[in-house]
């Protein structure tokens, strides 16, 4: 009989898999050395909430939370990727619209289809109602994220998905009296007293009909040559985007 860790030791390699990601490919939502993320000046209001001094109609989402603002560079001036860093306006575009965190593309072409997703490994299985600031990916794009990503290279999970509401934002809390900011990089669900004195830099999400899935064995299903040539078709689409 096998027992569990010859069954572990007999499951394929991430790394035998995989060819080596197309040079030159950064995720979508990643950063970039000369973008600069901008709070503005901060005052009260409207209502006993935290406010921009300049504010603007487009400065808050559809639930009343103020984001920061990040530059939106062409390609060619956004200067050297930053792979640990998160752009806060693509990261919640991709979010919204169920883009590939890595090629921008639809995550997936029936609408109705269950998206991937994959997460910095949490020492267990994604579970239903999990909370991620991570975009979806296609099955493609996720063997090169496993490769590039630093969250994702050492470990990771990963699960099909359904249904992915916004729940909340990852931001700066401040003072109600003074706005200085006390947490910083929180966690804050909307409508919760903490979400009127965020301000958001990364969507959340929550994730419903979870079905826990083995990316390694999904890679070792497509096989090195169909993992070479989609890693090639996704080097032409964002050479050409």
């Amino acid at each position: 009989m096998t027992t569990a860790p010859d069954r572990l030791r007999s499951r394929p390699e991430a790394s035998s898999i995989l060819p080596p990601p197309p040079p030159g490919v950064v995720p979508y939502i990643a950063g970039y050395s000369r973008e600069q993320i901008i709070t503005p000046r901060l005052t009260h209001g409207p209502g006993p909430a935290v406010g921009f001094v300049d504010e603007t109609p487009h400065d808050r989402d559809s639930f009343g939370v103020p984001w920061v603002r990040p530059s939106l560079l062409p390609k060619a001036r956004r200067g050297e990727p930053r792979f640990k860093e998160v752009h806060p306006f693509r990261q919640r575009r991709a979010m919204l619209d169920q883009l590939c965190q890595v090629c921008a593309r639809p995550a997936v072409s029936d609408l109705d289809a269950p998206r991937l997703y994959v997460m910095h490994g949490i020492g267990r299985p994604v579970e239903e109602g999990e909370l991620t600031a991570s975009p979806p990916v296609c099955l493609p794009c996720a063997a090169i994220a496993v490769q590039v990503c630093p969250y994702l290279r050492r470990h990771h999970v990963a699960a099909w998905v359904r249904s992915t509401p916004a729940w909340g934002v990852i931001g700066h809390v401040h003072d109600p009296q003074t706005l200085r900011a006390f947490a910083q990089d929180q966690q804050v669900e909307y409508g919760s007293p903490a979400a009127a004195w965020v301000v958001a830099a990364r969507l959340v999400s929550m994730l419903y009909e979870v079905t826990p899935m083995d990316l390694e064995a999904e890679f070792a299903r497509l096989g090195r040559d169909r993992l070479e040539e989609e890693f090639s078709r996704v080097a032409e689409l964002m050479a050409a985007a």
